[in-house]
C-alpha cells in the first residue's frame, strides 16, 4: 500500500543500489569461509553489564555504544548480548554480503540491513508483524507452517487484521490479490513450502510488491542461507527458525529476522525490547559454533537428500514423490533459478495412503533404526513426521486438502547418515 511506510522510499533506492543480484548465491567456499569464522566470543552468561559511569549509561540508554558494539546490547541481555550479536553478524554476512561488499564500493554511508536473533523462529515472524500491522491493514499469506498460519488467524479473529490465504506458487495470484485488497501493506511466503515443497517465485512476486510499496517477507528456514538468498531476488524481510539448519543438532531454539535497516531499528526493535523474545547467551553461542559447519553439513544433507528422492520415485511403494530436485517437480526449474541446489527436505505419499504412512513412520520410531519419528527438521538426524496431524493439525481441514496437506503425506528431513543406510531402511520400513 503505497505510502503506508515512511522509510520506503530510501527503501527502495538502497534495495535497487545493494541488495538484487544476478549472482543468486554466493560462492560455497565463501560461504563456508565465513561461517567458520574467527574470534567465537565466550559466553557471556549474564544479564546485566555495568557501566563506566553515569554518562556512559545515559548515552548506552539512548543507544549510543562505542564502533564495533551494537546499540544497546552492553545494557541488559533482553535488550542485546554480545553472543547474541555475534550471531547476528554471521547472519547478516552470510545474508547480505554481498550487499555489504556494493555498499562498500560505493562508499555507502547509510546502513542498509538490519539483523536480529530471536528465542524462536515464531518469536522472528511475530516480532516484525507487530512491527508494522495496524487496523484495516490487510496481510497476503501463502502456504506456512502451522504455527505461522494459526498465528496470521489469531491476528484475524483478535484485531481484524485481513488475512488473505492464496496460492503463491503462482505469482499472479499475489497480484490479484494485491489489486482486489488495496489495505495491503505485506505479503508472506515459504519457498519452498512446508509440507508440500511446492515454490514461490520470488523475484516475480517481488515485482508486484515493490509497485505497491508492500513488504515481502520470506520465511527462509527450509533452505538457511546456504540454499537461497532472497535479498538478492527481491525480498524486503528474511526470517529463519535457526533451530533447524543453522544449529543442526536439535539443540537449541532460536530465530533470525533481517531487514530495512530503518524499518527495523525504529520500528522492529522497540517491539523486540518490550515483547523480550531474547536468546539466552548460550543458545546463541550455541547457534554461532553449529553455524561454522553448516554449509558443509547441508551439502552433505542435500546430496544425499537428492538420491534418496530419486530412490523414492523408483521405489514400488510409493505412490508420488515431491522434491525440488527431480525433474518431475512441477517447478524444477525455478529450484535451479533460485536455490543452490534441491535442499534436504522430502514430502512423498506412501501406496496404500495414511494407513500404510503411520505403518512406515512407526517403523522409524523403533530404536533401532537410523531416523527418528518427530516434527523439526534440518538436523543430522534424519526425521520423519506426519504434517496433517502434526505440524499442520492446527490448520483447517479444508484448507489443508486444498494446499495438498493429505492425511497420506509424509515430511522426510534428511540428516548425515548417507544414503545407503536411509535407502536400506527405507526399503525396509516400506516392505515390512
Amino acid at each position: 500500500m503505497k505510502g503506508r511506510f515512511y522509510w520506503w522510499p530510501e527503501w527502495a533506492k538502497l534495495k535497487k543500489a545493494y541488495a538484487r543480484s544476478a549472482e543468486k548465491q554466493m560462492d560455497a567456499d565463501k560461504f563456508n569461509a565465513i561461517c567458520a569464522g574467527t574470534g567465537l566470543p565466550n559466553i557471556h552468561q549474564k544479564s546485566t553489564f555495568k557501566f563506566k559511569d553515569v554518562a556512559d549509561g545515559a548515552s548506552r540508554f539512548v543507544g549510543n555504544s562505542p564502533s564495533g558494539e551494537k546499540p544497546y546490547a552492553r545494557i541488559y541481555t533482553r535488550l542485546g548480548n554480545p553472543n547474541t550479536e555475534y550471531l547476528e553478524k554471521v547472519l547478516f554476512q552470510l545474508e547480505c554480503q554481498h550487499i555489504i561488499e556494493n555498499a562498500l564500493a560505493a562508499d555507502e554511508k547509510t546502513p542498509t540491513i538490519a539483523s536480529l536473533v530471536f528465542a524462536s523462529g515464531m518469536a522472528a515472524i511475530t516480532t516484525v508483524i507487530m512491527g508494522f500491522v495496524q487496523p484495516g491493514d490487510a496481510i497476503i499469506v501463502g502456504n506456512v507452517y502451522g504455527c505461522t498460519d494459526s498465528f496470521m488467524r489469531f491476528l484475524q479473529k483478535r484485531f481484524g487484521i485481513e488475512i488473505i490465504f492464496v496460492d503463491a506458487t503462482k505469482a499472479e495470484n499475489i497480484k490479484a490479490a494485491i489489486d482486489a485488497h488495496k489495505n495491503t501493506v505485506a505479503v508472506l511466503i515459504e519457498t519452498p513450502d512446508n509440507p508440500t515443497l511446492q515454490m514461490c517465485d520470488i523475484e516475480a512476486i517481488s515485482k508486484y510488491t515493490e509497485e505497491e510499496e508492500i513488504l515481502l517477507i520470506v520465511d527462509n528456514t527450509f533452505c538457511s542461507p546456504y540454499l537461497q538468498q532472497p535479498f538478492r531476488l527481491g525480498a524486503d524481510v528474511v526470517v529463519h527458525s535457526l533451530t533447524k539448519y543453522v544449529n543442526g543438532h536439535s539443540a537449541s531454539i532460536a530465530g533470525a529476522a533481517l531487514g530495512p535497516y530503518e524499518f527495523f531499528s525504529k520500528e522492529v526493535y522497540p517491539v523486540y525490547k518490550d515483547f523480550g523474545p531474547t536468546p539466552s547467551p548460550f543458545d546463541s553461542w550455541l547457534n554461532s559454533l553449529t553455524i561454522q559447519e553448516m554449509g558443509v553439513r547441508m551439502e552433505h544433507q542435500c546430496k544425499t537428500a537428492q538420491r534418496i528422492a530419486e530412490f523414492l520415485e523408483q521405489h514400488p511403494h510409493i505412490e508420488k514423490v515431491w522434491y525440488p530436485g527431480l525433474k518431475s517437480h512441477p517447478q524444477h526449474e525455478l529450484c535451479k533459478k533460485q536455490m543452490r541446489n534441491g535442499g534436504a527436505m522430502i514430502s512423498f505419499e506412501v501406496k496404500g495412503g495414511f494407513e500404510a504412512g503411520v505403518k512406515l513412520m512407526n517403523f522409524f520410531a523403533r530404536p533401532d533404526t537410523p531416523m527418528e519419528l518427530a516434527v523439526s527438521l534440518g538436523s543430522v538426524i534424519s526425521y520423519i513426521e506426519h504434517p496433517a496431524s502434526m505440524t499442520h493439525a492446527v490448520v483447517p481441514e479444508e484448507d489443508r486438502i486444498v494446499r495438498g496437506i493429505t492425511n497420506s503425506l509424509v515430511r522426510l528431513s534428511i540428516g548425515v547418515e548417507g544414503y545407503s543406510v536411509l535407502a536400506e531402511a527405507l526399503d525396509r520400513g516400506l516392505r515390512s
